[in-house]
C-alpha cells in the first residue's frame, strides 16, 4: 500500500542525503526517489547523516534551488 501511495503522488519530492550517511545510504535514498513521478535525489558531498550541520550553506542552496 505504501509503494502504491508513493507512486500515485504527483507532486515534486526532494530526497536528500549525505555522501557518508550510514542511516540513509545514498543508494537507498536514490532508489526511493525513483518511486516518485517527480522525485529528485540529492547527495551532499562530504556530509553524513546531518548534512545541514556538516555544510549548512551547501544544504540551504540545494534545498532552496528545489523550492524555487
Amino acid at each position: 500500500m505504501t509503494w502504491a501511495g508513493l507512486a500515485g503522488f504527483e507532486g515534486p519530492a526532494l530526497l536528500f542525503t549525505g555522501e557518508f550517511d550510514l542511516n540513509s545510504p545514498p543508494s537507498a535514498v536514490a532508489a526511493c526517489a525513483e518511486l516518485f513521478h517527480r522525485g529528485t535525489f540529492v547527495e551532499q558531498p562530504g556530509a553524513g547523516h546531518c548534512p545541514w550541520a556538516d555544510d549548512p550553506g551547501r544544504f540551504v542552496a540545494a534545498v532552496a534551488s528545489f523550492l524555487v
